[in-house]
């Protein structure tokens, strides 16, 4: 199999060398790029696939996203790199080495020393090789990277035993995802979180360009409008709505869907439906000549126009804000390219989501003491404690109550993936909450 992908053609992963085909073009990364060792390069197991520190032999040249913005050198700084330091190689606008910026470990096998000669960085990385650096160092829990980060997150907080039921695992672990099913790895076994082949295949072209990669081909595994929905969803059975006084686990693609929550109308999908790489891998930064930045970035995390036009940069052509903000590709205006005239409407919707919120909390805190209970928490457990079919009318509205408030609050975006349906939510919980009695 590797064979044949390494020869078809007479091009290699990573290689197209047909003016024709959309595939990147790299002339110099080859089977050898990856495969270094080869005495041992097809004696590991599949699973090291998932191994993230591969492509971050390659991807970790430079970082301009939103964490890290304010950190750029004026243009032009070359660096040692840390995986061949007798070469000055790679375009890099900090002004200290990339493993003390972005912590970035050294592969195993390190990068060959030639990839870098001839200026061969320029010459295909003008769109920057930021990717494992963003991912590495992205916004997340305690402001780690929910992706990278993915597996110890679970590990920190979920018993062990649960976690091997897999549940869990196939989407918070890349290796177990990658396993055959007769040979999937415990939570003690497992290594990796989420990370790069989660998502791009490296051995294939893939079949449609990116968003914010002009016309290159990102080598994903499925559609963009698939990907992220296949773990940000909430796994709400046959009937794909939330059982009453259950906790609601990520219902991203039901939420854009406008399905899932207790006693609302179902099926009213958002008009951002299908568009998560738009809002969230939008590029922050400029070319190393001072153009535009079109590579998508991998914080993942939404970058307002009031995020935007805050951030400045020093370029080859002068000092500027980032180019662009999650709402730029649907709603910029001319000479507005951040879209900064929807940043009220954005402050308008969560902060109403937030104080319905704050509404429902106080509903239920009532609710719970009507029914004899000291908490939220208290009354949620100990109904659950008892079939269905015994609850009593408050219990049963405490109960709806609860999962359409832990849908809002676990989808997170606080009105901005799909406000109709959210809204209706929200006020539904409320008026849940408000009609408990004993």
């Amino acid at each position: 199999m590797w064979a044949r992908l390494c020869t078809r053609s007479g091009t290699k992963p990573h290689q197209n060398t047909d003016a024709g085909n959309d595939a990147f073009s790299e002339p110099v990364v080859g089977c050898s790029t990856c495969h270094y060792n080869q005495a041992t390069a097809h004696g590991t197991t599949p699973t090291e696939l998932a191994n993230p520190a591969m492509c971050g032999q390659c991807h970790a040249r430079y970082s301009t996203n939103k964490t890290s913005y304010a950190l750029l050198a004026p243009v032009g700084h070359y660096i040692k790199s840390p995986y061949a330091p007798e070469y000055t190689v790679g375009y890099n606008p900090f002004t200290t080495a990339l493993d003390s910026v972005l912590d970035v470990p050294t592969p195993a096998s390190p990068q060959r020393n030639a990839f870098w000669a001839g200026g061969q960085s320029k010459q295909a990385h003008g769109e920057g090789a930021v990717q494992y650096g963003e991912w590495a160092n992205g916004l997340g829990t305690v402001g780690v990277s929910s992706h990278a980060n993915a597996l110890n997150q679970i590990k920190a907080y979920i018993p062990e035993a649960v976690i091997n039921q897999g549940k869990c695992l196939k989407c918070h672990s890349e290796d177990y995802r990658m396993a055959p099913d007769d040979a999937k790895p415990t939570a003690a076994q497992a290594k990796y979180g989420i990370t790069c082949v989660t998502c791009h295949d490296p051995h294939e072209e893939g079949e449609q360009a990116a968003v914010w990669n002009k016309d290159r081909n990102p080598q994903l595994t499925m559609p963009r409008k698939d990907l992220c929905v296949q773990c940000h969803n909430a796994q709400l059975g046959p009937n794909g709505v939330a059982k009453p006084g259950s906790e609601v686990h990520e219902p991203m693609k039901e939420m854009m869907n406008g399905t899932g929550a207790i006693d609302v109308p179902q099926g009213s999908p958002s008009v951002h439906k299908g568009k998560c790489v738009q809002c969230h891998m939008v590029p922050t930064g400029y070319e190393y000549d001072g153009a535009t930045a079109t590579a998508g970035n991998h914080v993942f995390a939404i970058i307002t126009p009031e995020d935007a036009v805050s951030q400045e940069a020093t370029t080859a052509t002068g000092v500027k804000p980032m180019p662009y903000s999650s709402c730029t590709t649907c709603h910029s205006r001319p000479g507005d390219d951040q879209a900064t005239w929807l940043q009220s409407t954005l402050d308008y919707r969560q902060e109403a989501m937030g104080s319905w919120d704050e509404q429902v909390t106080a509903a239920l805190t009532r609710a719970a003491k009507r029914l004899g209970f000291k908490s939220i928490e208290a009354a949620n457990t100990a109904i659950n404690k008892k079939p269905m079919k015994k609850w009593t009318k408050g219990q049963m509205a405490f109960q709806k109550a609860f999962t359409n408030q832990q849908y809002i609050e676990s989808e997170g975006s606080w009105g901005i993936h799909n406000w109709d349906y959210a809204r209706t939510v929200i006020l539904k919980a409320l008026e849940q909450a408000r009609s408990v009695r004993r």
